[in-house]
């Protein structure tokens, strides 16, 4: 209970540095809110007993003055209630939103800062789901519950100085009837945090077999293969354990909360008794028996709603542990927040260095890479070949500091990659991966984003689209490069994987690094688009530091030098005709291999 007052706390400090203002609103409309109830119940009282006092006078003595004053206070009342509530959810719309785009760009600024590392973490995708999904609207629960709560609190505050006055032991019944409801709703929530943080894996399960059936991505391959029925059938079995293990919690919340139920109309009952008791001795007026009455059902109704508003935030704040839990991820270090990061060198003298570098994916100790050395010196071309799972690709990713070495050191003219500043960093490596990200947005944009730091040159764009043989298929389009591409949005224009492999090729092209890093670059192309773009490859990477990742001969025949790699290690390294004439390397074998592949 402790931890979720802190995290409620933690919550209602964020709300009130994102929207001072509208705080104030809200808590004016709250405590007007909260007294307006009893003053409408004392009104009904003056008015019933004053119509009372009126039938007793005779017709022609009647002074209707003061009845006509309460009507018209009463009147005014029921305007200012009505009015109060309209403007509370203007003003908790407004403040809904402004919470909201708080919360977005807390969780937006954090994942972006995140190492690279967590996404490819099963544990950490199930942290992320739970506290992106959580995050989208606990927080305003949390705010709106507390507000609700004081306002329950003043109304109640009066309405037990009410029932006071019938008999001193009606309050404590009133607790006493509703305490057993909290502690049953407060132990449904404790255990509906514990059910969805011990199957978040589960509940993923069901999002993505749902995602395999109805996401377009997957149609063409689904249907290609028929596995519609195998997806629904996975995605109905998970769904229905998950909802028959919720279901029998609810269900016994229910049986408990029923029992509990019965207590407390017991409970009225015998407070009913007494008030119509009180009436037939005299004690009380017809006015104030109305008014006991009503207060005691409203009475009971805000404490209902109180409790449950008690049991709402301890709910909130339970699952709140994921949103913190999620805030508080490790950050990497930046040298720019610490000192100043240093300049990448310009232009490079020496080149890249691996030295003992040694990886492995933080969701697995297999190593990777393992007292990995080897250099690419300034102005050459590089292509790393190897067997599926020999650490090419995770190379690339070394070398954008998407991840950082376990072991060793990766050096720029000496100095160590993790200490230049991101910034520079990004200007001055330009890669394509091997699985690059299809922009549904405008051509222009999808090359653009290659160095999107700086504003948008038209000509180095187009020069950019043309380098990489692209700008025939944009300028054909009716739009030309202000065409939205892809298949997510009206008037949209899909393009051929290979196409799409040749913008993401204009895309690196665009920016105008000292380092281009190439995954694959050709794997997607037929051999007439293939030779083109190498033509294009070959004056891109003149002069410039390029590393290449490929199983085509025709691209690796491109490069200035042939790294091997095998289980992480350098095995070869050294000119394609150096490495082709020894028949029995590991180069030498895998050509023979390609060769007999082809007869």
């Amino acid at each position: 209970m402790k931890k979720s007052l802190q995290h409620i706390k933690i919550i209602l400090a964020y709300i009130w540095r994102s929207s001072k203002g509208w705080t104030f609103a809200n808590a004016a409309l709250i405590a007007l809110r909260g007294v307006l109830p009893l003053m409408l119940l004392y009104l009904v009282k003056l008015l019933v007993d004053e119509i009372q006092s009126i039938t007793t006078i005779a017709a022609d003595e009647r002074d209707f003055s003061l009845l006509i004053q309460v009507l018209l206070v009463a009147g005014i009342l029921f305007f200012v209630n009505a009015l109060s509530a309209s403007v509370s959810v203007l003003v908790r719309e407004k403040q809904s939103f402004v919470i909201s785009d708080f919360f977005d760009n807390l969780i937006h600024n954090k994942i972006t800062r995140l190492d690279y590392g967590y996404f490819e973490h099963p544990e950490y995708q199930s942290l992320f789901y739970r506290a992106l999904n959580e995050a989208s609207f606990r927080p305003s629960r949390v705010y709106y519950g507390s507000l609700g709560l004081i306002q329950n609190f003043i109304t109640l505050g009066v309405m037990a100085g009410v029932l006071a006055q019938v008999h001193w032991s009606v309050i404590f019944v009133l607790l006493l009837i509703t305490i057993p409801v909290a502690m049953i709703r407060l132990t449904h929530s404790r255990k509906l945090f514990q059910f969805k943080k011990e199957n978040t894996k589960l509940e993923r399960q069901v999002n993505y077999y749902n995602r395999l059936i109805t996401a377009p991505d997957y149609a063409k391959e689904v249907r290609a293969f028929d596995l519609g029925d195998i997806f629904r059938e996975r995605f109905d079995s998970r769904k229905k354990q998950w909802r028959k293990s919720q279901f029998a919690m609810l269900l016994s919340k229910t049986r408990l909360e029923s029992i509990a139920q019965v207590l407390a109309a017991i409970a009225f009952i015998a407070v009913y008794g007494l008030i119509a008791w009180k009436a037939f001795e005299g004690a009380i007026s017809l006015g104030e028996v109305v008014l006991y009455f009503m207060a005691l059902q409203r009475g009971y109704a805000y404490l209902q709603e109180l409790l449950g508003r008690v049991a709402g935030l301890y709910e909130d704040s339970l699952f709140l542990d994921n949103l913190f839990e999620f805030l508080q991820l490790e950050e990497p270090t930046s040298p720019g927040l610490e000192k100043a990061g240093k300049s990448f060198p310009c232009p490079m003298q020496e080149g890249i260095k691996f030295k003992d570098v040694g990886f492995h994916y933080p969701s697995n100790k297999r190593w990777v890479l393992r007292k990995l050395n080897f250099s690419v010196k300034a102005g050459e071309t590089v292509a790393l070949v190897g067997a599926n799972g020999s650490g090419k690709s995770t190379i690339i990713k070394l070398l954008n500091c998407l991840y950082k070495p376990v072991e060793g050191e990766i050096f720029i003219d000496g100095i160590p990659l993790n200490d230049i500043d991101p910034k520079e960093r990004v200007a001055n490596i330009s890669v394509i991966f091997q699985d690059f990200i299809l922009y549904n947005v405008s051509a222009r944009e999808n090359i653009w984003f290659g160095n999107a730091a700086v504003e948008p040159d038209e000509d180095k764009i187009k020069k950019a689209a043309s380098d990489s043989g692209i700008d025939d298929v944009i300028e054909g389009f009716e739009k030309g490069y202000d065409t939205t591409l892809g298949t997510l949005f009206e008037g949209s224009e899909q393009m051929s994987p290979g196409q799409w492999q040749r913008l993401a090729l204009a895309r690196s092209f665009y920016n105008n690094g000292q380092i281009i890093l190439l995954d694959e670059p050709t794997s997607s192309l037929d051999a007439y688009a293939e030779a083109r773009l190498l033509k294009y490859i070959r004056s891109i990477t003149k002069g410039r530091t390029s590393i290449i990742v490929s199983h085509r001969l025709s691209t690796i025949k491109m490069a200035d030098r042939i790294i091997l790699l095998k289980d992480g290690e350098v095995v070869e390294e050294g000119t394609y005709s150096q490495l082709a004439q020894n028949t029995k390397s590991h180069f030498g074998r895998m050509l023979q291999s390609l060769a007999e592949a082809m007869v």
